[in-house]
């Protein structure tokens, strides 16, 4: 299975998980539609914001806000931090026909939320309805996937961590999977890199979550940056990372390993004006001509990263096949 076909196969199973592809019935197109032709909710930005022009809804309820923790974040001091709720929903009418719907909600907002242009506490949106939140524009609509552009906005949505806009977790497993997959059937070198921040807690609970956000995804730049055409970096959870490097020896990983290790030291805290070093340790695990499953591999590189943070953190640690633990780097 190709990346492209991982991913693909990752956008079902979360848009099947959430409910939310539409049959065109229950949006009131009583046209016969195409075979298999669905639409999903989205917002269009009409103005305001620095976001793809299309915004699938992949979420039951999605908040829009100035706080970076919010699904949407608008950098806009007219914004509440949690200014709308936006909630996905099937009904059944007085007809018993089945109806989508999506509710808005104003959370009690400062400055309000205007719907084409009148003040709402709650609205049904309809296709087309305009929202005026702080001096962005959204228009609301139900996009066809059938639009290949479209598609391909879900398909990133889908796959990638909204923080760090690495691939999430569920798709850099996929990929490790998959080339877990090709090395055993060709015997091709495969690397993993596992990286974890340092004392990242500490850092959260010193400067705040924003800032906490801001390290990692200052972090995301520098693994995207060091990464090849055929490397995949994933977030896996919190401050956890994990890069596959396909056609790739210990050695080579290893290099590769310790230049992230030291451009997190140098860039991070500076970019950030923080007087604190912000670190991050590395373990690494291959594997080149003996199969191996994902889930072994993936336990070395836990053991080799293990191994970095008991011999003091900011450092690369390489697993050897011939002992439990990994030698130093």
């Amino acid at each position: 299975m190709t990346k492209q076909q991982a991913g693909e196969h990752s956008k079902r199973r979360l848009l099947e998980d959430c409910g939310l592809i539409v049959d065109p019935a229950e949006i009131g197109l009583t046209e016969p539609p195409e075979p298999d032709r669905f639409f999903l909710p989205a917002l269009r930005f009409m103005r305001g914001g620095s976001h793809e022009k299309d915004l699938p809804i992949l979420k039951q309820q999605l908040i829009i806000g100035r706080g970076e923790e919010s699904d949407l974040a608008l950098a806009d001091p007219a914004v509440a931090r949690e200014h709308i709720l936006l909630s996905c929903r099937r009904v059944v009418n007085r007809d018993g026909r089945q109806q989508f719907r999506v509710l808005l909600k104003d959370l009690g907002s400062p400055t309000g939320t205007l719907v084409n242009s009148r003040r709402v506490q709650r609205a049904v949106l309809k296709p087309g309805d305009v929202i005026s939140v702080g001096q962005a524009l959204l228009r609301f609509e139900y996009r066809d996937l059938a639009d290949n552009e479209f598609h391909e906005q879900v398909r990133r949505a889908v796959t990638s961590d909204s923080l760090t806009s690495l691939l999430n977790r569920l798709t850099i497993l996929e990929v490790l999977r998959d080339e877990t997959a090709r090395h055993n059937r060709y015997f091709r070198p495969l690397s993993l890199l596992l990286l974890d921040m340092d004392d990242f807690r500490s850092l959260n609970d010193t400067f705040g979550r924003q800032l906490g956000d801001r390290i990692l995804k200052s972090v995301s730049r520098i693994l995207r940056r060091n990464l090849r055409r055929q490397d995949s970096a994933g977030r896996l959870e919190g401050e956890e990372f994990l890069i596959v490097q396909p056609e790739t020896a210990g050695r080579g990983a290893a290099v590769s390993a310790e230049r992230m290790r030291s451009e997190i030291e140098r860039i991070v805290a500076p970019a950030l004006r923080l007087e604190r070093c912000v670190t991050a340790s590395i373990g690494v695990a291959s594997s080149s001509s003996e199969p191996v499953d994902e889930e072994a591999l993936l336990d070395r590189a836990q053991v080799a990263l293990k191994r970095a943070k008991a011999l003091g953190k900011n450092r690369v640690e390489i697993w050897n096949a011939g002992t439990t633990n990994a030698n130093n780097r």
